[in-house]
């Protein structure tokens, strides 16, 4: 879980703390009981008494909040929230019953609105209040860069909403073909699953006609052009931005549906990098910068075989980006003039700059050595090529065609059956009469 990051503290003089408050916003949380755990941007807290009342210094910005209440076996509840400028005051309130956050604001608007003023302009709860250091900062915005409303909104988690980590009968309504978005109804107040963008990374997205499913089965860069289509018009940005939150819920959350988005999305982005890098240069520099935080948070955790299959999701698709050569493009090895844009050029060069070093980091930080397996996968396609070409054929005959094997005459043909586009070979009929030592087969 993300409880177990640990963030190393910065120092910073009384005047920058000073700025840093007025600057930055409150999350203020009544009646949080003792030994709570509380989260701010996947880094998690425990409250050591109940007098702690939530955060201070705040920045401006989307941030995801979780809480859960000491010894609970349900798991932790969060919800996004947007500091819009310096001063603003999120209240909530925890409810013990439910052993969560209450709904809303917890308690009445003149209640809350007075708590909001008491810490803004009184400063009663300051020294309650945990600091928002610069370290959490620093490692939200590169987790978050691409994580919007908009993000937010089209999986069903916008500001305020509360989630949780999963729904039950998601799976069910996948096996159905129905979107999760279709048929979920809304209640104010009601914690939610998030709904991904399925449809991106389905292999058969409901209602797409069979030919188009083989197509883009058959070549990886179009499925990842369909997948950018589902997103609108936020594009490829918008499924960075679903990569972004499916990391958040899953290190907050420990959510596995946002895990599994998350293997997915990183699938059909690596799959086709050799080829399609050439088509979204921006899109690959932007995602190099996306999963390397990813990466370095989640540790070499990522990289562990599984138990039952013995396999490893992440270093094939790892080995498929890190295949990414910008002095392979299609056009150059056409023989043509190169014809790439100087803007793409450019964005070209800085994603071979950025992969080179996301490879050294795997390699000297978790111990993964991307170029030898890549030699290794190479030397093992160049086996399967050699070995595909000494493979039996199989022809199917067309109707009409006549033939039988004999255990001394090899092949024969009735050559006035066989169409004139194929070609007999009658020294390989000879060859194979090896293949036929039971008795003739008659036409009938």
């Amino acid at each position: 879980r993300g409880g177990g990051h640990r963030v190393a503290p910065h120092e910073m003089t009384p005047d920058d703390a000073l700025a840093r408050l007025e600057a930055g916003g409150y999350y203020y949380v009544h009646d949080f009981p003792a030994r709570g755990t509380f989260g701010i941007d996947t880094v998690d807290c425990r409250a050591e008494s109940a007098a702690f009342r939530g955060v201070k210094c705040v920045p401006r910005g989307v941030h995801f909040i979780s809480t859960n209440a000491a010894g609970s076996r349900e798991g932790a509840i969060g919800e996004f929230v947007c500091v819009e400028k310096g001063g603003d005051v999120i209240v909530r309130a925890w409810d013990a019953a439910l052993e969560t956050l209450a709904p809303g604001r917890g308690m009445a608007e003149e209640d809350a609105e007075r708590l909001a003023v008491a810490t803004r302009d009184g400063r009663e709860f300051d020294g309650v209040m945990a600091p928002y250091s610069i370290d959490i900062e620093r490692a939200w915005t590169v987790l978050s860069t691409f994580v919007t409303t908009d993000v937010l909104d089209r999986c069903g988690v916008g500001i305020g909403t509360r989630v949780v980590a999963g729904d039950p009968d998601a799976e069910a309504r996948s096996r159905d073909g129905a979107s999760a978005r279709e048929v979920t109804p809304y209640f104010d107040h009601v914690p939610r699953a998030p709904v991904f963008t399925d449809r991106a990374t389905s292999r058969n997205p409901h209602g797409m006609p069979a030919s188009d499913v083989t197509v883009m089965n058959t070549y990886p860069e179009l499925r990842l052009k369909h997948a950018i289509g589902c997103f609108g018009a936020d594009g490829w940005r918008g499924m960075l931005g679903e990569l972004q939150l499916s990391f958040i819920l899953l290190s907050a959350l420990s959510s596995l549906a946002a895990l599994e988005q998350w293997k997915r999305l990183v699938h059909v982005i690596c799959s086709c990098a050799e080829v399609a890098v050439f088509d979204y240069p921006e899109l690959y520099s932007a995602f190099i910068d996306v999963i390397r935080p990813q990466l370095e948070r989640a540790g070499g955790d990522f990289f562990d075989f599984d138990d039952y299959t013995k396999e490893n999701f992440l270093r094939p698709c790892l080995i498929d980006l890190a295949r990414i050569n910008i002095d392979a493009s299609p056009d150059h090895n056409d023989g043509d003039e190169f014809a790439i844009d100087i803007d793409d050029e450019t964005k070209l060069a800085e994603v071979a700059q950025k992969l080179q070093r996301l490879v050294r980091f795997v390699r000297e930080s978790l111990h993964v050595n991307l170029l030898d397996e890549i030699h290794q996968a190479k030397a093992d396609e160049a086996r399967a090529h050699d070995a595909g070409e000494d493979a039996p054929v199989v022809v199917e005959l067309s109707e009409g065609t006549y033939m039988h094997m004999d255990a001394t005459d090899g092949i024969d043909v009735d050559i006035e059956h066989v169409p004139s586009t194929i070609e007999i070979d009658r020294a390989a009929a000879e060859r194979m009469s090896w293949m036929s030592p039971s008795p003739s087969i008659e036409n009938p």
